[in-house]
């Protein structure tokens, strides 16, 4: 790879592919395994996997490396994460150690803190998953030329939204009575009450006995709906963020709708970061490879695994699968430590690299083991440093191949 550190590729010598012809056994057998990994998945072919190993010296970190060089020769945008926040090694063959990498978007970039600014450079969706991976509390507020939207947020769960600027006829005290749910007079009262209390419609009219709940929930629903609709049309604006103790929150009867759910259906669909993206591109470092391109470890922490086990790791492995072709993950050995098995749930599936003669039988089965229990799609496994010469297959391969390549030339 031409970015290779010297010192790395002097200790791996020919084991990296950049340098094999590509008609060697050595080639053809990371093209084989390009191949049983898109076939892995019924149905559909992963976009993200994690490559681990039993213990450490089995290969994973340049296996990592030769797949992607391998997938990359395809034609696809390959991204590689060096996730092994406890010896980076790839990080050091791709001599990318300056980048914030990994760690600096876990904890730099998804930290970020949200005040005020402009929705050309946040998104609605940036400001939600900032907010919600944040675990804040407190009130957003969303202003455009003709629109006013607020959002509550409770140790980073949406519970609330309201249309500021929604239009006479479509105040719910209206549509209520339009629907001939409620009483005119009843309104009446019920609004007074409101402007009386500063308590919610909705709230009023439950407490004061004037409306069942059956009959609240659904125009309620519709309510909400319509205010995510008029947050969706805001794609110039600003915003500000202000905190707020979560004590000074009232339930409200919203909370038997569930808010965030509808901003997903609503919203969550096709999400557009442009704070997130700009900054996670920028921390991601391409390679001389086309289509190749690597997210460092960044600088190592005291919880790798807390740090790979979290919601904001949860939240990265998608993005990043939207955002390439196929991502391979390397993560430390899985029976030294459990940062691999807190993060190979979250992935497409999950291979592991046993090198010939290295390791005992009954240690590799444990390390299965492990990862069955998280619930992982254990795609199965890459035997390495397999003695072709000593294990009788030299003369057939050698034979094969000569074969095979020379019918091609032909």
């Amino acid at each position: 790879m031409s970015k290779l550190n010297k010192t790395i590729k002097d200790i791996y010598g020919d084991t990296l592919l950049d340098g094999a012809r590509t008609q060697s056994r050595f080639a053809e057998a990371y093209r084989t395994l390009r191949t049983n990994i898109h076939f892995s998945v019924m149905g559909k072919s992963p976009k993200s996997i994690l490559i681990t190993s039993a213990a450490q010296s089995e290969g994973k970190t340049v296996t990592v490396s030769n797949l992607a060089y391998n997938v990359a020769q395809t034609g696809k945008k390959i991204l590689v994460v060096d996730a092994d926040l406890r010896k980076p090694m790839l990080t050091k063959i791709f001599n990318a150690r300056k980048s914030a990498g990994l760690t600096g978007v876990l904890s730099e970039v998804f930290n970020s803190d949200v005040k005020s600014g402009s929705l050309d450079d946040y998104t609605i969706h940036d400001l939600f998953r900032l907010l919600s991976l944040q675990k804040r509390t407190g009130l957003l507020h969303l202003s455009s030329e003709k629109e006013i939207v607020e959002l509550r947020f409770i140790e980073g769960r949406l519970i609330d939204i309201e249309w500021k600027t929604r239009p006479e006829e479509r105040k719910l005290a209206n549509v209520l009575v339009e629907n001939e749910v409620l009483p005119l007079e009843h309104a009446k009262v019920a609004l007074m009450r409101c402007k009386d209390t500063g308590q919610k419609l909705g709230d009023v009219l439950l407490y004061m006995g004037l409306i069942k709940e059956d009959d609240l929930k659904g125009p309620l629903n519709i309510h909400a709906m319509e205010s995510f609709q008029a947050m969706s049309n805001m794609k110039t604006g600003n915003f500000y963020f202000s905190e707020q103790p979560k004590s000074q929150y009232v339930p409200t009867a919203f909370d038997f709708v569930d808010i965030e759910k509808m901003y997903m259906q609503i919203m969550g669909k096709n999400e557009v970061f442009n704070y997130i993206k700009t900054r996670i591109n920028s921390i991601i470092v391409s390679t001389e490879i086309s289509g190749l391109f690597i997210l460092p470890s960044g600088l190592i922490p005291l919880n790798p695994g807390e740090l790979l086990g979290s919601e904001r790791m949860a939240f990265l492995v998608s993005w990043l699968a939207k955002e390439f072709d196929f991502v391979i993950f390397d993560t430390p050995p899985i029976l030294p430590a459990s940062d691999a098995l807190l993060l190979a749930p979250q992935t497409d599936g999950v291979a592991i690299v046993v090198k010939a003669g290295f390791l005992r039988r009954n240690m590799n089965r444990r390390a299965v083991e492990h990862l069955r229990r998280t619930g992982a799609n254990l795609l199965g496994v890459i035997l390495n440093g397999v003695d072709v010469k000593r294990e009788g297959y030299y003369k057939y391969y050698q034979k094969y191949y000569a074969n095979y390549y020379s019918e091609t030339k032909q």
